[in-house]
């Protein structure tokens, strides 16, 4: 028997669709030719199966992969392939990374940086001295209105540490501005600067002590995120679409992961006099 005849309903779908939409009859087509022994009752099943576990849309008698779904396998896969084909001393020898030594990793999106991003920055806000500070310096704060699950998780694991976090935002756009409603109080502070600390728009840091997280994103995305933020006046299901557009193009984005403490507190002196800093 030919080996493509073993393949369930299930996954003969997700391939077929992983080319493009189709329309149910001609996806019911293709699969008979694959595996003839289909019922066309077994395929709806099937479909049913996979649209009330959101990994595909039905829209008319045209039948799609759902793209949410489709970054979070997206996100899943890249961090285990981080994970799995990363240095044998692992993710934990990131933690042992000496002073002037730095790490350099490229993506080819935002979502795989970012998801890449916030897998780091969990290990060093769960392995370094609470008694510091997260500095963390962007652009624009795209992070929060495009990935809402991944940065809640940040959050929460922040706020599992009691560990404070400083946020400076470089434009004072209105989503910018929105969100000093999420970030209140001592612990989560947000200072929307009035003047540019640096002239790069695609530069976006996070300080754990004396290590450093130093992310420069495609500049012509980076322009394309500054039009965006400068232009929306209310986020909702369109804007989202037009962002997430915006994230999943393809760019050279780099990330750097260092250990440099006369860098380190030079850029904690530009941005700590806005934020006021518990003494533990």
């Amino acid at each position: 028997m030919n080996i493509k005849n073993k393949q369930s309903i299930e996954q003969l779908v997700v391939n077929i669709l992983q080319k493009g939409s189709i329309s149910s009859v001609d996806l019911i087509r293709n699969i008979s030719l694959i595996r003839p022994i289909t019922t066309k009752q077994g395929v709806y099943r099937v479909l049913r199966k996979l649209k009330n576990e959101e990994k595909i849309v039905i829209h008319g008698k045209m039948i799609s992969l759902n793209l949410h779904w489709i970054r979070k396998m997206s996100n899943f896969f890249s961090l285990a392939q981080f994970n799995y084909l990363s240095s044998s001393d692992g993710f934990m020898s990131f933690l042992n990374i000496q002073e002037k030594d730095k790490i350099v990793y490229y993506f080819k999106n935002l979502n795989l940086l970012d998801s890449f991003w916030g897998h780091m920055f969990l290990i060093f806000n769960k392995n370094l001295d609470l008694t510091e500070p997260i500095f963390v310096y962007n652009p624009n704060e795209w992070f929060t209105y495009a990935r809402q699950d991944s940065e809640q998780e940040l959050i929460r694991a922040i706020e599992e540490k009691n560990r404070q976090v400083l946020i400076t935002i470089a434009n004072d756009y209105f989503l910018n501005r929105e969100l000093r409603k999420k970030f209140q109080g001592d612990y989560f502070q947000y200072y929307i600067s009035k003047k540019k600390f640096f002239e790069k728009n695609n530069y976006y840091f996070n300080i754990f002590g004396d290590v450093l997280i130093e992310v420069f994103i495609d500049k012509k995305i980076a322009n394309q995120l500054d039009l965006f933020f400068q232009n929306t006046k209310f986020f909702n299901t369109n804007t989202k679409e037009e962002l997430l557009r915006i994230i999943s193009q393809s760019g050279s984005n780099k990330l750097i992961i260092s250990r440099n403490a006369k860098k380190s507190k030079k850029l904690k002196s530009i941005l700590v006099k806005n934020f006021y800093i518990i003494k533990r």
